[in-house]
């Protein structure tokens, strides 16, 4: 059995960075989207992946997608690899 790869992609990276909450201070919110990262990539290694789906239309037709905490997860299994391409805030289309 292999271990899979988790590899976000640099435009993913600086967009969670981008992520603010008028509802929570900078702190809070960092510490939001590193528990969300963990938790993306424990759900994405994991060799049974449940709720994950595929976009039939529009711009990530052809893309595996999860919803975790309300983001959108948009990736591709290439190899043993795991490659995030793009993730959608709550709320975004």
């Amino acid at each position: 059995m292999y271990e899979r790869n988790v590899i976000w992609s640099p435009a993913v990276k600086e967009k969670l960075t981008q992520f603010r909450s008028e509802r929570f201070t900078a702190e809070e919110t960092l510490d939001f989207i590193c528990q969300f990262i963990l938790d993306t990539e424990e759900l994405l290694k994991n060799n049974v992946i449940g709720k994950s789906y595929t976009e039939e239309f529009g711009e990530y037709k052809g893309i595996s997608r999860m919803v975790i905490k309300r983001f959108r997860v948009y990736y591709k299994l290439i190899n043993h690899d795991i490659v995030i391409l793009a993730v959608l805030f709550p709320g975004e289309n």
